[in-house]
């Protein structure tokens, strides 16, 4: 961090430190004061760098730190930490808020330096650190939560990409983040942002700010200032979006459109009879009709007539919910005697995220595969529910004598229950986190010295109104019976629930039987910490510095569990559950030491203590050799380690879902009954492939992931070895080589390794399966159909895989390196104005992983594969003339195979034309392409007290590509599916 300490000397400043020193020469200057006060130099003599306890007389240090202004914020046209830093080629696609529902850290948004993830990259905030969100990643990486630090007081950022576990401690392995807010404020200012987009017409991003400020730190002896930030982004339904994806997307899913059923289906809150369906029991065909009254009936399917209703259009679960923040933050310095210094601040953060859930439940007798879930108060056994069926009594059973007739008089039901609303299934999260600091600062003789008090927390609940309660559901349809001959579970036949009405009464059932329920998570951070920093002795090429501290921290993270979904009542909601605290150590000590005019060390050594581990020590050394005045070579060694999280190694566990799960041997027997369906010149044979094709090769199972007590930590080696060459005034370019070796890394279990399933169950091959094998072997009797079936069927060996049971463990290595390059140029255009151009690049060379002494390097180098391209690099030219400041910036992220790695690589390569084991257009055979996005904005000063500024974000209107490996289906990750935006800022200083 760049903090300010005296106000008599002044840094001298050099080509070098010119692109640095702009962007931080404001902290703690009048320039940071009402724009009416007297103009002054601000003469500093030592400055703090982030990943260094030591204030130096030169920005630059042997570690590489990327300085990002609010001005360069502001010409990249981000509106939030997130968009930040995607725009750096050091950081990688990190989790969002708007996409993170049903993820297990709803929510929230995540930084991600390097591509390690979270829990490599440490947050901080005016360098000292935030308490972690309180829903981890997957339920194991704890973070912080980065859309919760005040957007409207941050001064700059400043990103070390560099290990810093000797400097800061656990977390730092893939470099620091630090978040700078103004040092102090005078006067008061107002800014408003609106954000629009030309092809998502519901989507929009609105923010406003006050910030006010009073006393100046020279005159008055003091300075208070607080800012206020308000952000609001719009949700968006999926009638905004359903008919947006990628033209892959709808070819690979032919049934998407049609299932939505819009203008055949009953309109939204228009009442539906539904349908009856029944299984001969001699072939097992599923047998359907729609029930009396239905005026919206399908007769193309192949077991008959259905009742069908439209979707309703308003679910914004993954297009993108809508978000309220509200921060606020007060900063306060206070001068007391010649050289001390008291200061605090305070921030609190309100974080509102909702989406509707859209279309009601509908009420469908199971056939398939029963939900299953684990929970904790029900151990290792798998809760099960299954939709029950009509009774032969049930005085809502209007289904044909000739449909009764299959089942001795029972039948299924597909039912759509539509009493509560639009409104009433979704999401909610809620995070109310806070941080105060207060501590002091001063000298004793040419030593500084500084020590704080640190509280920070966090209150996480998840409100979700998805899922059945058994208890709920029971009341509205039950008591249930068993049909004795099959096994059938049967509702009442006079249920509470009246089918065939829509009434408030139904209403108040459903709500029941579908609940709104929480999960509730706390976390606390307190810490203490010191430290001094000073002259040792000199040295003949100059003064020797070091510096010494300690840091005591009390960490506590608790996730009760809602009692119903913990007691199994939630179907497939066994949630989490965590109950930690820990108290934790540390001592360090800096040095920096010129050992020659040209050669200066810098050492750290930080020795960490965490409980039921032994002692950390983990030393950086650093070397920045001034070769001659235009060119300096640096390098840094350092260790890291990250210990265990509470939610990895604490009490507790996780008992939820596992999605996506791939069964081999299901997968390539479904898909064999749906290719040769597929055939069939017969409609409904081929709408049944369509809708078989694949669904068993990414199925929901139930999984629970223990906790580990006998995790060890993760340890890390970092290497950087860089040059930084200024040829001319005008031009600065560096170059730094960057090497992370990390081992014990801590993973979740993966459910694709038979090794890594402690126990696992499957469920019987069901009632549905045989209704399927029944479909083929009468298309292949029927010679219409004009398929030439083979001898021997395809059919259904073992049913789907139910439950899945594994264990945090440390396994494996992580090596990674590749090349950062910086170029920045300033050009004066005489009475034209001022040109400056930027570049900014990433290159990968390796990312290799190693699983165990098994399998070794056995996946090979990941970088070209999906989501590791070679190269991210930014490009930025801003053009100042008088009151006018024009800035273009280009985003560029290199092409990569679609394969996941050089084992996936054999089934989705250019000659299968395949992703994901899906099909790709035949232009993005070779893989996903390189994509790049330009902005460009305007920012007008006509006065001191005004700024208007204007951003077309994407100018050149470009859309996602098809994505089969993503979620949604396109490149979201970083091609925007908003199209060209629109973005307004006007701002106005009192």
């Amino acid at each position: 961090m760049l903090t300010e300490r005296h106000r008599h000397r002044r840094i001298t400043a050099t080509p070098l430190s010119i692109a640095l020193g702009l962007a931080v020469a404001v902290v703690g200057s009048a320039s940071a004061q009402d724009a009416s006060s007297d103009t002054k130099a601000t003469e500093l003599s030592r400055i703090e760098v982030t990943g260094s306890n030591i204030r130096r007389s030169d920005v630059e240090t042997a570690s590489p730190v990327q300085v990002i202004s609010k001005q360069d914020i502001e010409n990249m046209g981000a509106r939030t930490l997130l968009q930040v830093l995607d725009n750096l080629p050091a950081a990688r696609p990190g989790q969002q808020d708007s996409r993170s529902l049903f993820t297990g850290s709803d929510g929230a948004s995540q930084a991600n330096l390097r591509g390690l993830g979270a829990q490599g990259t440490l947050v901080l905030l005016n360098g000292r650190r935030l308490s972690y969100y309180g829903a981890p990643a997957g339920f194991q990486t704890q973070f912080v939560n980065i859309d919760a630090i005040p957007a409207a007081a941050i001064e700059r950022m400043e990103v070390l990409t560099d290990g810093a576990s000797a400097v800061y401690g656990t977390d730092a392995v893939a470099g620091v983040i630090n978040v700078i807010t103004k040092r102090s404020y005078q006067g008061a200012e107002i800014n408003l942002t609106t954000d629009k987009s030309s092809r998502i017409s519901s989507y929009g991003e609105h923010q406003g700010s006050i910030t006010a400020g009073f006393g100046d730190l020279d005159e008055d002896r003091y300075n208070v200032y607080a800012s206020v930030n308000l952000y609001r982004r719009d949700a968006i339904p999926l009638s905004d979006f359903y008919d947006k994806r990628p033209d892959q997307y709808y070819v690979n899913n032919p049934n998407y459109l049609p299932n939505l059923r819009l203008g055949t289906g009953s309109k939204p809150g228009e009442f539906n009879p539904g349908s009856y369906f029944a299984f001969d029991p001699v072939t097992g065909r599923r047998v359907q009709e729609a029930a009396p009254g239905c005026n919206n009936v399908l007769t193309s399917e192949a077991a008959g007539p259905r009742c069908i209703w439209e979707t309703w259009m308003n679910n914004e679960i993954d297009a993108g919910a809508k978000s309220e923040r509200n921060t606020a933050y007060v900063n306060a310095h206070f001068l007391i005697g010649d050289s001390t210094e008291a200061f605090a601040e305070a921030t609190y953060t309100d974080i509102d995220l909702t989406a509707n859930g859209g279309t009601p439940r509908a009420y469908g007798t199971t056939t398939g595969n029963p939900t299953s879930w684990f929970s904790r108060n029900t151990g290792t056994t798998v809760n099960q529910f299954l939709y029950p069926y009509l009774g032969p009594n049930n005085e809502y059973n209007n289904a044909s004598p000739e449909l009764k007739a299959l089942m001795g008089g029972v039948v299924g039901l597909q039912y759509l229950l539509q009493d509560v609303g639009a409104n009433h299934f979704g999401q909610r999260n809620t995070d109310q986190s806070y941080r105060v600091v207060a501590g002091m600062r001063g000298d004793i003789g040419d030593w500084n010295w500084e020590t704080a008090f640190a509280t920070a927390g966090s209150h996480s609940v998840t409100y979700q109104t998805t899922n059945v309660n058994l208890a709920g559901f029971e009341k509205a349809f039950g008591p249930y019976s068993v049909d004795p001959g099959t096994g059938r579970v049967i509702i009442s036949d006079h249920p509470a629930y009246k089918f065939g009405e829509i009434s408030e009464a139904n209403a108040a059932l459903i709500r029941e039987a579908f609940p709104t329920f929480d999960i509730q998570s706390w976390t606390r951070l307190h810490t203490l910490d010191g430290k001094i920093e000073g002259p040792l002795f000199q040295m003949p090429a100059g003064e020797v510095r070091a510096a010494f501290g300690f840091n005591a921290s009390r960490e506590t993270f608790y996730t009760p569990g809602n009692p119903d979904a913990a007691n199994g009542l939630i179907t497939q909601q066994g949630g989490s559950w965590f109950d930690g605290k820990r108290n934790t150590y540390a001592l360090f000590a800096e040095t920096v030491a010129p050992l020659t005019e040209k050669l200066e060390l810098d050492a750290a050594l930080r020795l960490d203590k965490y409980p039921d581990f032994s002692a950390n020590l983990a030393p950086k050394i650093g070397l920045k050799y001034q070769m001659f005045d235009q060119l300096m070579l640096r390098g840094t060694y350092s260790t890291g380690f990250r210990a265990p999280s509470l939610a990895e190694s604490g009490n507790g566990g996780v008992f939820a879902q596992l999605g996506g799960y791939r069964d081999e041997v299901r997968c390539n027997e479904t898909n064999a009954i749906a290719n040769l369906l597929l055939q069939s010149q017969r409609g409904g044979d081929v709408d049944l492939g369509k809708t078989l094709l694949n669904t068993d090769c990414s199925r929901t199972v139930a999984r629970m992931t223990q906790p580990n007590p006998d995790l060890k930590p993760e340890k890390a080696k970092i290497t950087t070895l860089g040059v930084v060459y200024e040829p001319t005034q005008w031009l600065s370019v560096s170059a730094d080589y960057w090497f992370i070796y990390r081992s014990n890394e801590i993973v979740a279990p993966d459910f694709t390794r038979d090794e890594d399933i402690i126990s696992s169950t499957r469920s019987p091959i069901t009632e549905s399966d045989r209704a399927n094998l029944a479909a083929l072997a009468a298309m292949c009797a029927d010679p219409a159909s004009g398929v030439a079936c083979p001898g021997t069927l395809p059919g259904y060996s073992v049913g789907n895989v139910a439950s899945v049971v594994g264990q945090y463990k440390n396994r494996g290595k992580t090596l990674i390196d590749g090349f950062d390059i910086d170029a920045r140029s300033r050009f004066s255009l005489g009475e034209w104005g001022n040109l400056n151009i930027g570049m900014a690049a990433t290159i990968a060379n390796r990312n290799r992983s190693y699983l165990d002494d098994e399998s070794g390097w056995y996946y090979g180098d990941l970088v070209g594969y999906y989501n590791n391209p070679r190269l991210r690099a930014t490009l930025n030219a801003d053009w100042s003339y008088k009151q006018v400041t024009t800035s273009v910036f280009v985003n560029y992220v290199g092409g990569t195979k679609w394969a996941l790695q050089q084992i996936d690589e054999e089934d989705n390569n250019p000659q299968t034309c395949t992703a994901g084991y899906l099909p790709v257009e035949q232009s993005k055979c070779d893989g996903a392409p390189s994509w790049w996005t330009a902005n460009l904005s305007v920012a007008w000063r006509p006065d001191a007290h005004w700024n208007v500024g204007f951003t077309i974000k994407n100018l050149f209107d470009r859309l996602p590509f098809y994505d089969p490996n993503s979620f949604l289906g396109d490149s979201s990750d970083y091609a925007t599916i908003f199209g060209r935006g629109y973005s307004l800022t006007v701002g106005y200083k009192f």
